[in-house]
């Protein structure tokens, strides 16, 4: 993904990622949906990541897989907090 590859040579210059799985969906053999929480940091790694991920994969003719669609949005955890309490069904699987 060159636009990502210019941030992290740019804005993002001496960053790291963090991320965490929180759900992986399969949709047929070769198109997976992983959702999943990260950031961007420097120094010591954020205990409360502040994105929403989401990845859609797609595995190639020669077995490797790769990314077909990335988003991300910043995180209201206290419009989270609400839903949740609310609508518990909306809480993901891992927790909050």
């Amino acid at each position: 993904m060159d636009s990502h590859r210019t941030l992290f040579i740019t804005f993002l210059k001496g960053t790291r990622l963090a991320d965490e799985v929180l759900a992986v969906r399969f949709h047929g053999p070769d198109v997976v949906v992983v959702n999943g929480r990260g950031d961007t940091f420097k120094g010591k790694r954020p205990r409360k990541l502040t994105r929403i991920q989401t990845y859609t994969l797609v595995r190639q003719e020669d077995g490797r897989w790769r990314i077909a669609a990335f988003h991300h949005t910043k995180r209201k955890p206290l419009m989270e907090s609400i839903s949740h309490r609310f609508a518990p069904g909306l809480a993901p699987a891992a927790g909050s």
